[in-house]
């Protein structure tokens, strides 16, 4: 692994002790209350790896496998890599990668073609009869695949989350502590993927406190080089395991995550786009920007040193990456200064964080083993497979129970995404007053209920889901649906029907304000619309809380047991003391029907209004006239909430009473809660 440059040693630690000690003393978080107990190692899954067969007497008198693995070159000059060991290559994965052309990153690799050699470890099924594979060292590559054999996953149906993995500065996949942190990600559920870099092939500078300044600046293009081809020999990882046969059917190319220790931390942010440090000035070249990265967990992460930084001066490298990336640092740690690191997080502009584990210097710490691995994996799996509970718990969580000294540095910082949820309709002026579309938005789907009139003038209601397809942009299929009247008992959801009529696409300029684009029947329109806001507006999150605790009941309900009445719903939208309801339904000759309601608090938990009908213009008409929407009192409403899932419906409508308990419709596990 990288360590410090011995010339500056005394100066530069003196100022990393204090800062470190600064930094990591300060409050985490304002409520800083937020333990969670350690994830039980290993996973839930054995986990199985691919073909990295080797004729180990290949090795000669002095030499260890190791050597191979690492890179390392004989004292006579000669070159060692894991190739030179394979037993089998023709069925162990590798890559080639070519280095652009460009010296002053590559140096006098540039335009060259170097091999990279992976191995793959993956949840495999308990039943597994493939044997370990014994490695010089002691340690064993689990039920390893032999010859042509298909890797042999947990369940074969499955696309699994890929993993890059990328160790520290001289070592390899195989070598040391580095398997066994493999082999604990792979049993949570990941396809682990990991090169062996071979980095003294490049440089054999060692950044440890031996090394002197002066071969840095006799051998800087070799140590970038070494830099730079990492990343790309990432990138190329992605490429062969999606291409493969083998592998790509089991793979979700929307879920690739990384790891890396050391030097691996500083690969993937290079990965992601940051900006390598090539001269003695400090200036800063991107290196790679690969998007297909979603996320990274760098351990010990290298930002390089005082004198010298990774991301250019100041860490300006890094200015605009917005991988989301958290830093498990140690507070002791002289080769990746907590400092440099603190410097380099905060320049990121995605979801990041910064842990310290106290006393910890630049290696494996034993005692810190679950806080690693808790911390590592409740980061990867909120943010590489989109779990909402776990960015949940790690917005909130401020330590791991038990094991070492774990604290924050830099609390989880991530703009907060925009949330649609509520009702919406073309505002200015109040030019076409009198119909609106109510968004329930959980996670990447809105479910849109529009509420408009046919060509009739006939209240009529339409619904879409509609997923995000790019940035703030949402598609879906528009339904028109038929079912039994809104008083039929029982109601009978197997004779709900719906019939596609067209598209609708929701843009959204900021989280006020956006169109909708439409095409029903053969007509295309787009309309503007922005969120009515009629009381002090809720915040709106996904994930964050129990929905049975909110106060605040803005969503889309129904009466849920056992889809008893699935095919109607009522939209909330609640602001301050008052909830806008519209009520989608069917009318005695079961076309659509829709009624709306203005509710205000009259005790804790009830809101009572009355129920409306309206007749207007058609939904194409342009314009769209206002004075020609006309509303028709028919009955009245009351919502009483027994808690923040769970209210009671009563209504009259033309002298019809009836009572529904009804509960939020969550699309998206867990939902989204306003408050």
């Amino acid at each position: 692994m990288l360590t410090l440059f011995a010339k500056y040693k005394r100066c530069s630690l003196a100022f990393l002790a204090a800062t470190a000690v600064i930094t990591a003393s300060s409050p985490p978080r304002a409520d800083s209350t937020f333990e969670v107990p350690p994830l039980a190692l290993p996973g839930p899954f054995p986990v199985a790896c691919s073909n990295v067969v080797q004729d180990f007497t290949r090795v000669g008198s002095g030499e260890s496998a190791s050597d191979y693995w690492e890179g390392i070159p004989r004292s006579s000059g000669g070159s060692r890599y894991v190739t030179d060991l394979l037993a089998d290559p023709a069925n162990t994965l590798s890559v080639a990668v070519t280095a652009p052309s460009d010296s002053s990153l590559f140096g006098s690799f540039a335009g060259r073609t170097v091999p990279y050699v992976i191995v793959v470890c993956y949840p495999t099924t308990g039943t597994n009869p493939r044997p370990d594979y014994v490695l010089p060292e002691g340690k064993a590559v689990p039920h390893m695949q032999r010859g042509s054999e298909a890797p042999l996953l947990a369940d074969a149906t499955t696309r699994y989350p890929l993993l890059l993995f990328s160790h520290g500065y001289g070592g390899s996949p195989i070598s040391g502590d580095y398997i066994d942190v493999l082999l604990v990600l792979a049993s949570f559920g990941y396809v682990v993927a990991a090169p062996f870099h071979g980095d003294p092939r490049f440089s054999e500078l060692r950044v440890d406190g031996i090394i002197d300044y002066f071969y840095l600046l006799t051998h800087l293009q070799d140590f970038t080089a070494m830099q730079a081809l990492r990343p790309l020999s990432m990138s190329a990882t992605i490429d062969l395991l999606l291409s493969d046969p083998q592998w790509s059917a089991h793979l979700d190319a929307a879920k690739i995550g990384g790891f890396g220790a050391s030097q691996g931390g500083e690969t993937l942010l290079l990965m992601a786009g940051a900006g390598l440090t090539k001269s003695i000035g400090l200036s800063w070249s991107q290196v790679e920007n690969d998007s297909r990265l979603r996320a990274a967990v760098g351990y010990v992460p290298y930002f390089g040193q005082v004198l010298f930084p990774a991301f250019g001066r100041d860490q300006h490298g890094l200015d605009g990456v917005a991988l989301p990336f958290l830093a498990i640092s140690g507070t002791a740690d002289t080769t990746a200064p907590i400092a440099l690191t603190a410097q380099g997080i905060s320049r990121l502009s995605g979801p990041r964080e910064l842990v310290a584990l106290t006393g910890v210097d630049h290696h494996f710490d034993v005692a810190s083993t679950n806080d690693i691995f808790t911390w590592t994996l409740t980061f990867l799996d909120a943010h590489v497979r989109g779990d909402p509970a776990a960015l949940d718990r790690i917005r909130r969580m401020t330590n791991v129970a038990g094991g070492g000294d774990d604290r924050i540095v830099i609390p989880y910082t991530a703009p907060e995404p925009n949330n649609f949820g509520g009702l919406w309709w073309n505002a200015p002026a109040g030019s076409e007053s009198g119909w609106g579309i109510n968004f329930a938005h959980q996670g990447d789907v809105i479910f849109a209920s529009w509420f408009t009139y046919d060509l009739n003038g006939k209240g009529w209601w339409l619904v879409m889901t509609a997923p995000n397809t790019s940035g703030n942009t949402f598609t879906g299929i528009l339904y028109q649906v038929t079912g039994p009247a809104f008083d039929a008992v029982p109601f009978d959801p197997a004779q709900v029907i719906g019939i596609p009529v067209g598209t609708g696409t929701l843009n959204f300029s900021d989280a006020a304000n956006g169109t909708f684009a439409y095409t029903v029947n053969g007509i295309s329109q787009t309309k503007s619309i922005t969120r009515e806001v009629f009381g002090p507006p809720p915040h709106c999150t996904f994930g964050a809380l129990d929905p049975a605790l909110a106060t605040n009941y803005q969503d889309l309900w129904w009466n849920a047991p056992g889809g008893s009445e699935s095919g109607w719903g009522i939209n909330l939208a609640h602001e301050g003391d008052t909830i806008f309801a519209t009520w989608f339904t069917y009318d005695h000759d079961r076309t659509p029907m829709w009624l709306v309601t203005t509710a205000t608090r009259t005790v804790p938990g009830t809101y009572v209004g009355t129920l409306y009908r309206t007749t207007g213009p058609p939904f194409n008409a342009v314009p769209f006239n206002p004075a020609a929407v006309a509303g028709t009192a028919v009955g009245t409403a009351s919502f009483a909430f027994a808690n923040g899932n769970s209210a009671t419906f009563a209504y009259t409508v033309n002298g019809v009473s009836q009572m529904k308990t009804i509960t939020r419709e969550i699309f998206r596990a867990p939902g989204t809660v306003c408050q």
